[in-house]
This record gives C-alpha cells, sequence and structure tokens, in this order.
C-alpha cells in the first residue's frame, strides 16, 4: 500500500503462494509465479483489442481464461498462472473499464513485491517439522512391514518418500539418515512385491 498500486491484494496473495512445504519448493514456485505472471500480462496485452469489443467479448476472454487455467494449473502451475493473470485482470474491467496501463503496472509491481515479502518470509520461517516426519514415517513403514498389510504398506512408503523429500528440501534442517531411509523403502518394496505376487511370500 506505501508504493501507492491500487490493488495490493495481488500482492498478498502472491506473497501466500510462493509458500510450500520447504523452501527449495517455494524458490521454485517464486519464479513461476513471476514468470507465469510476466507472461500473463503479456497475453491480457495482447487480448485488450478483443476484449475493448463489448462486454460479450469480455465475458467471453474472461471464460477461455478460466478453462485455460483449470486446464493448465494442476499439471503446470507456471503456466496456468499464465492464463490466471489476464482473467484477474480482465474481472476487474466488469465494475468498468480501466486504463489499462495501470492495470499491467499493478499487476507486475505487486508480483514482485509479493515475491520479494514472501520468498524472505519462507526462508526466515522453516519447516521445523521435516526431520521429525521422517522419523515418524520410518517407524509406520516399519510397523507395516511387520503387520505384512499391502495397503498400509504401500501408504507408507508414499510418506515416507513425501516426508524424505520435504525434509531434503529445507535448508535449516537436521542431517537425514539417507542409508536408513533408502534401506526401508527397499525393503518395503521387496515386501511390497511379495505381496502382491501370486504366492503372497515374502522371498
Amino acid at each position: 500500500m506505501a508504493l501507492g498500486v491500487d490493488r495490493p491484494y495481488w500482492a498478498v496473495v502472491t506473497a501466500a503462494a510462493v509458500f510450500q512445504a520447504n523452501t527449495t519448493l517455494s524458490w521454485h514456485r517464486a519464479l513461476q509465479r513471476a514468470l507465469g505472471n510476466l507472461l500473463g500480462v503479456l497475453l491480457f496485452t495482447a487480448l485488450v483489442p478483443l476484449t475493448s469489443t463489448g462486454h460479450a467479448a469480455l465475458v467471453a476472454v474472461a471464460l477461455a481464461c478460466q478453462f485455460g487455467a483449470e486446464a493448465t494449473i494442476a499439471r503446470n502451475y507456471w503456466l496456468g498462472t499464465v492464463f490466471v493473470t489476464p482473467m484477474a485482470m480482465i474481472m476487474v474491467q466488469f465494475a468498468g473499464p480501466q486504463p489499462v496501463g495501470r492495470l499491467i503496472t499493478d499487476r507486475w509491481l505487486d508480483t514482485l513485491v509479493g515475491v520479494a515479502a514472501g520468498l524472505p518470509a519462507c526462508y526466515l520461517v522453516p519447516n521445523r517439522r521435516a526431520s521429525g516426519r521422517v522419523d515418524t514415517a520410518l517407524a509406520r513403514l516399519d510397523d507395516a512391514v511387520a503387520a505384512g498389510s499391502r495397503d498400509r504398506l504401500a501408504v507408507a512408503l508414499l510418506e515416507l518418500r513425501e516426508a524424505a523429500d520435504t525434509a531434503s528440501g529445507e535448508w535449516l534442517s537436521t542431517a537425514l539418515p539417507e542409508e536408513r531411509i533408502a534401506a526401508a523403502e527397499r525393503q518395503g518394496h521387496r515386501v511390497l512385491a511379495a505381496l502382491t505376487s501370486p504366492s503372497g511370500r515374502v522371498r
């Protein structure tokens, strides 16, 4: 707000979107957000002549951007934001025509401010529970192996891999027991393969 932008909530949304499970993912998300918003602003600029032709065109372009966002954001975040950005900028104009130059400036400035605020916060507030989740996941995997339950074992293996990936990407984290994790995963996959085989026996 001190910078004088008209829509500071865009910066807040960007700062919140940057927060991920660990600092490595947060850094990647910040780059994706900035790139996607820049390309989205360029797409909005290209669509302005079309949206200026009337209300029907404005609504149609907004719906097309919504479709593009829904179709891509789950698979590729930065590509999804390429469609989200012009959609948000177009929807602002539903209440009335807005100066295009002002919209472009606000969106790009708010994106940079949001990234500049959100990313340092990710480093200042690290996920201190990441290492503890690995120990918990290892214990659950041991229990699943002992129980010989195929479903529990599959879930435990997924939880261990997710916990290990999250902890390894956190800059302020204790050293992970890499050898123990690798050995537990090998054993878990071996037991799971045996349980899903026709004989159902562990070799």
